[in-house]
């Protein structure tokens, strides 16, 4: 089965479509439990299963059953079955989460999985909207959208299993509650609060980990999940004021997972570079200490735990309960406490504000489209990323398509190389990528230097070599004081840098 047919099989995977291919429910069973070893080393039999498989992520993702027990052993036994299912599926495992609210709805209506029918599900709808928060809110239509979803997911996906009535049509059944975010989302943070972060996180009172992700999320507006997989030599020096930094953007998509890399320079002579610098410098030495006890190899944000002298990777959790701790004790209003998201937002809008364009904030934000700025930004700046985009997909008709033979090709995929070489003026450069157009040549052939060199995307490993391969030779060659090859090589370098970044760009679309 080839890829492409395995994954349109993937998104087929039901119980039901699995028990028409072998009508034996327990052979179907067995057969999704072993699946399970795909995707983690825990057993089925476990409470939580650990998602640590066929990911190069700091942190694996968690999928918790213990909350279900009550329902009993078959329900349990169903559940981890559908998680197995959505796994299968590449769908997100937060279905199991929000099952939670539909099994404890059952459970205060003496309701049993082999009673359900259509009607449960306005009668879940309406207990849900009886349904308050710790702080007596309702809950936000967008919540409640998801928890219906969940449930109405489950029942799909696990249709005509014996532990669970039948129910006909249900995926006709309509989620009626708003999916979009009705909630305030994440803000920019006052002035004065942040004031005392930075005072705070400028002085050595907070642990040396928790320092360094406060300062790559406050200084380059990374997300969490990004900060936390930085590499461990995610900084390098190549002078005394000229060093790089790598930096870690997590790909969360359902068809990508792993992480990819984004390479910029770092100038020591600005003050709050050459802070940051230092603080990496030093917590790459104290995690390169304990690498060979750490399961995770190669993350610059492991760490010794004080109490228990276990090897740690900084959560996200964890950073944000830190954070709120913090804050209560600077006396800092609930009302006005940030949480790690909105250092995201913050860094962004202070760089709109300062006039940055919006490919600038997009390719700053690491974000595939314009539209993702949206959760960052104000809706009048939303509007103005809008008409950007606009202005910018008219140029892109005439600055980045090719002519070949009459056919125009766009951007950078897998399938368009025959066509791309079928032109005699277009040229596969080896271990570069792909010229459109040699007969015309405007750079003698100075092909590595040139804007109009289109990257390969098979080279992506190579590239981060040559840039590594070309920043060492370059720190020899500043060392033995021979500037004008080291000048050079850093020069090659950061083209390699430029060809690895455009990919991504590429590959991701405008």
């Amino acid at each position: 089965m080839s890829a492409l047919e395995q994954s349109k099989f993937s998104m087929r995977v039901t119980f039901q479509g699995l028990l028409k291919q072998e009508p034996e429910e327990k052979k179907v069973e067995d057969m999704l439990i072993d699946k399970l070893s795909k995707y983690s080393s825990s057993s089925f039999s476990d409470d939580s299963w650990i998602i640590d498989k066929a990911t190069d992520k700091a942190h694996s993702d968690r999928v918790t059953f213990h909350m279900f027990k009550e329902m009993g052993d078959r329900a349990v036994r169903l559940i981890k079955l559908f998680a197995i299912v959505l796994f299968e599926r590449s769908a997100s495992v937060d279905h199991v989460m929000y099952l939670n609210k539909y099994t404890k709805f059952l459970l205060q209506e003496n309701i049993n999985f082999l009673q359900i029918n259509k009607k449960i599900f306005s009668y879940y709808s309406h207990w849900l909207d009886s349904q308050k928060k710790e702080d007596g809110e309702d809950y936000a239509s967008v919540y409640k959208n998801k928890l219906l979803d969940s449930a109405l997911t489950f029942h799909t996906y696990m249709n005509t299993h014996s532990s669970l009535a039948y129910i006909k049509g249900i995926e006709t059944i309509e989620n009626h509650y708003n999916k979009d975010s009705d909630g305030p989302g994440y803000k920019v943070i006052d002035d004065n609060v942040l004031e005392k972060l930075d005072t705070h996180f400028m002085s050595d009172e907070s642990p040396l980990h928790i320092r360094v992700a406060y300062w790559i999320m406050r200084m380059y507006a990374t997300r969490p999940m990004d900060t936390l997989n930085y590499p461990l030599d995610c900084v390098k020096k190549l002078s005394k004021d000229m060093g790089t930094i790598k930096h870690a953007i997590v790909k969360n998509s359902k068809s990508a997972r792993g992480v990819d890399y984004k390479i910029e320079y770092l100038n020591l002579k600005e003050p709050m570079q050459k802070m940051l610098y230092k603080l990496i410098k030093k917590q790459q030495e104290s995690s390169q200490s304990i690498q060979e006890t750490s399961d995770k190899k190669n993350f610059l944000l492991t760490y010794r735990h004080a109490h228990v002298k276990s090897m740690q990777y900084l959560s996200s959790a964890a950073f944000a309960r830190y954070l709120k701790k913090l804050q209560k004790e600077l006396k800092i209003s609930e009302i006005e406490r940030a949480v790690p998201r909105d250092l995201k937002k913050t860094g962004i809008t202070m760089r709109l504000e300062a006039g940055w364009s919006t490919p600038q904030l997009k390719n700053f934000a690491n974000h595939r489209t314009y539209e993702s700025l949206d959760s960052y930004t104000a809706p009048s700046e939303s509007f103005m990323i809008d008409e950007q985009r606009k202005i910018l997909l008219a140029k892109k008709e005439t600055a980045s398509r090719y002519m070949f033979r009459g056919k125009i090709i766009n951007g950078i995929d897998d399938a368009y190389e025959k066509r791309l070489l079928e032109n005699p003026r277009a040229h596969k450069i080896s271990d570069l990528g792909y010229c459109p157009n040699t007969a015309g040549c405007g750079n003698h052939y100075e092909c590595l230097d040139c804007d109009d060199l289109l990257p390969d995307m098979e080279l992506e490993e190579y590239y981060l070599k040559q840039v590594d391969r070309y920043l060492k030779i370059a720190e020899k060659q500043y060392e033995t004081g021979d500037s004008t090859n080291a000048t050079d090589s850093h020069h090659r370098a950061s083209l390699f840098a430029s060809l690895h970044n455009k990919l991504y760009s590429n590959k991701e679309g405008i």
